[in-house]
């Protein structure tokens, strides 16, 4: 298997299921109401729902620099800032992440291969440092969605 091979099977398992180290992402947001994504169960800590917007952002940051752009990040990209909380929104913030995990993924299935180990221009980093690191943010959020729900008493898998 190649390395971009093996590289959109970690996306794929991180996004959907069958990741290794537990839950994936959507497998942590399952059966999340509006209503519990908009909760905050730990003092300072963001909601599901501010963590789920965070994420599509950043598979659309991700998305653009891997097309060669240089998006300028401002605070409301990076958190959008959750101001309707409805199940229709909620819906609708759902339908982003998809979107933004399409468009991340085409980005990594787009992008040379023979380019993921080459220094990014501007940068001390290679290519494949922002497309793993973009996968271990998704399983870091992921955790912490997972840990959110079962201090609210909605663990992931209802166990």
């Amino acid at each position: 298997m190649s390395e971009k091979r093996r590289t959109l099977d970690l996306l794929d398992r991180v996004y959907r299921a069958e990741a290794w180290h537990g839950p994936a992402l959507l497998e942590s947001l399952h059966g999340v109401t509006a209503v519990l994504a908009a909760k905050h169960p730990v003092t300072g800590a963001r909601s599901i729902w501010e963590l789920v917007e965070h994420l599509a952002s950043w598979n659309e940051i991700v998305a653009l620099r891997l097309a060669g752009e240089k998006p300028k990040v401002t605070p409301a990209w990076n958190f959008p800032p959750v101001t309707r909380r409805t199940p229709a929104a909620w819906k609708a913030t759902l339908r982003r992440l998809a979107r933004s995990q399409a468009r991340y993924r085409t980005a990594v299935v787009k992008f040379p291969a023979a380019k993921f180990g080459r220094r990014r221009p501007g940068t001390t980093q290679v290519w494949n440092v922002l497309i793993h690191g973009q996968i271990h943010h998704q399983i870091h959020h992921a955790a912490q969605i997972a840990m959110m729900r079962r201090a609210l008493g909605r663990p992931v898998g209802g166990a």
